[in-house]
């Protein structure tokens, strides 16, 4: 699979290969985390879509249907409508559902006794209903839509860098060189998607991102915070923080993990309780996540950040969380790892994809790239693993550039700082 990007954020143009271990190392800045949360924007969007099927569908027109109709009853509007019984029924069996419901709207339109902020909100029920039938029939229309929440919770609003008429934001996902999905976007907005339905069975099911094992001390507070998805139009909800759906997604996979994987019963590739000497669990009388060792139980404010990520991986692999078809993006774990750990991280990381985890891992930290390299080759998994960097253009965008074969440069750059150091009294 390869992930292809152009004019986002701050990355001028990429195409990275996803068929085992890949490896994005540079400076701070550089746009590495952009391609992570790309990365899962793009799978999240169609796993959600892939999720849908013809009962949800089923389900929740009439949801849709029932706030209708409960809108008519509160304001005593039923003059020439059908009953729900029978929209319902026309709604569920009918070809022409938008042909149906233009029907009902001219009939509304003929009343004229509705007080105007009713009517308002009746043809909102109406319109919202169409944009859902769209949905329901058209793959793509549904991809559109949750790839527009993912972006905004993601990247808020700042997305594309294209400047004139020439340049395109663009995001690709190929599979197996048969099969893409494309999207065309214009500043925050999507303008186009192109997919094939018959694709989404070569695309992960599924994706998680870390970006800091940290919060899960926050674990109470993230859930009870809102994504864009459960913010947007609800006015009242601002009172609530909002987190991207990144953050939030990870907790809550966490917390499930803590609460239902089955440890003892586990098939895990890769076993890190002999390492970090006990394992995350939940406490449901304290309602929150605890590091138990033997005995004694931790909160996770007082474990090490080290345990906390390799405790995070067992955990997720144990609850299947991750695995062959449901790619983990770690955006630069040696921010909380002595290099000791860093080594060990990606040992452990080496192991995953050779089991056949799909993992994206961005880094600065050179202890780390050694250690993916040389594991790799111990693992003989080199032709699996890819390894990319940033390079900065005149425009100051970046280009992300395979260096596979030579990550000579990628060290002398993070080396630089080191070099600058020993320097000084030279």
């Amino acid at each position: 699979m390869e992930l292809e990007l152009h004019y986002v954020n701050k990355i001028k143009e990429a195409k990275i290969k996803l068929n085992g271990l890949t490896v994005i190392a540079g400076a701070n800045s550089s746009g590495k985390s952009t391609v992570g949360r790309t990365l899962f924007t793009v799978v999240k969007a169609i796993a959600n879509t892939k999720r849908v099927d013809n009962n949800m569908n089923k389900v929740l027109l009439q949801k849709h249907i029932d706030s209708f109709y409960s809108r008519l009853e509160s304001f005593n509007v039923w003059e020439d409508l059908p009953s729900k019984t029978e929209f319902s029924a026309q709604l569920n069996y009918t070809e022409n559902k938008k042909e149906y419901i233009l029907g009902i709207k001219n009939r509304l339109s003929f009343f004229k006794k509705i007080v105007p902020r009713e009517r308002k909100l009746l043809e909102d029920d109406l319109n919202k209903l169409e944009d859902y039938i769209d949905q329901m029939y058209n793959s793509e229309v549904y991809l559109k839509n949750e790839m527009q929440y993912l972006i905004e919770s993601e990247f808020s609003n700042s997305f594309s860098s294209a400047k004139n008429e020439y340049e395109s934001t663009v995001i690709k996902l190929k599979s197996e060189g048969r099969f893409s999905v494309s999207f065309l976007i214009d500043d925050v907005y999507i303008r186009n998607v192109s997919s094939q339905d018959e694709a989404f069975f070569y695309y992960f099911d599924d994706t998680t991102y870390i970006e800091s094992p940290l919060y899960i001390h926050l674990s109470d507070v993230i859930l009870n915070a809102q994504t864009w998805r459960e913010i947007e139009g609800r006015p009242s909800s601002f009172d609530k923080p909002m987190v991207p759906s990144h953050i939030k997604d990870m907790v809550e996979k966490i917390i499930w993990a803590a609460r239902y994987a089955d440890h003892k019963a586990t098939s895990s590739s890769i076993n890190l309780n002999d390492i970090t000497g006990g394992q995350l669990t939940y406490d449901p009388t304290a309602n929150q996540l605890v590091y138990k060792e033997g005995s004694q139980t931790f909160k996770t404010i007082n474990v090490a950040s080290g345990i906390k990520s390799l405790s995070i991986i067992q955990l997720l692999e144990d609850a299947k969380i991750i695995g062959p078809n449901s790619i983990l993006i770690w955006d630069e774990p040696e921010n909380h790892l002595h290099p000791e750990w860093q080594i060990v991280f990606a040992e452990k990381l080496v192991e995953l994809a050779k089991n056949g985890v799909p993992i994206l891992v961005t880094t600065h930290s050179p202890y780390f790239l050694q250690a993916i390299r040389t594991y790799s080759t111990r693992e003989e998994m080199e032709d699996f693993v890819n390894f990319y960097t940033p390079v900065e253009g005149d425009d100051h965008l970046e280009t992300i550039v395979d260096v596979t074969d030579d990550l000579t440069p990628v060290f002398a750059t993070l080396a630089e700082p080191m070099n600058k150091i020993m320097d000084i009294n030279g």
